[in-house]
């Protein structure tokens, strides 16, 4: 079934198809999102740290890194194919120890030698197995004061497509708000997109 291959290559892109064709496409459709999670990070000052959570193919990884006011990047993604494509595709940054690439689940987030000043995610939430436990470690992890943005598809228009019946959990704004609360995370913000063809949300929180 298409759609049910499409949604697994969504969740975790794999193989030939997941490294040459799902890279691109993920930089390509989540182009708005990734602007938008990029302007909410507010990057500035001269020290900052920064963790994507589920780069894809790199879109925003690449964004970050030519930020003046970063000095070190860490990635982490589910998929050895997304890690193999931006290990080879920043693999400059890498040699000089600016960025730093894991392959693991969203849950099991490596222990680092560093906290961070900013963390960031994409169209990840729909695939994390406990939202409020992933939450709580990103929380860990960051500087006091660092802050978390989340970006992700509105509920609403997740159910209008086939995703939500494989495997995609799907949240409005007012649900991860008030994990985000309970976490831990102060002076919450958001942004919501309300185009025809690109309904998402982005929301910040500041430890």
């Amino acid at each position: 079934m298409i759609s049910k291959f499409l949604a697994s290559q969504l969740r975790q892109p794999s193989g030939w198809f997941g490294k040459q064709v799902v890279s691109r496409v993920l930089n390509r459709d989540n182009a708005s999102m990734n602007k938008l999670a990029l302007r909410m990070l507010n990057l500035k000052s001269a020290d900052e740290h920064v963790l994507e959570l589920g780069f894809g193919g790199g879109y925003l990884l690449n964004r970050i890194l030519k930020n003046p006011g970063v000095k070190s990047v860490d990635g982490i993604d589910v998929s050895p194919e997304m890690v193999d494509f931006c290990k080879k595709r920043f693999a400059s940054d890498i040699k000089r120890g600016k960025l730093h690439l894991n392959c693991c689940n969203t849950v099991n987030i490596p222990k680092f030698n560093r906290n961070f000043t900013k963390i960031c995610t994409v169209n990840t939430i729909y695939f994390w197995k406990d939202v409020k436990q992933t939450l709580i470690e990103l929380y860990q992890i960051l500087e006091d004061k660092g802050s978390l943005v989340i970006c992700f598809n509105c509920k609403e228009f997740l159910k209008q497509t086939t995703l939500p019946k494989h495997g995609f959990q799907v949240y409005d704004t007012e649900e991860v708000k008030e994990l985000m609360i309970t976490v831990g995370f102060k002076n919450i913000k958001w942004i919501i997109n309300s185009e025809p063809k690109e309904q998402f949300v982005c929301i910040v929180g500041e430890k």
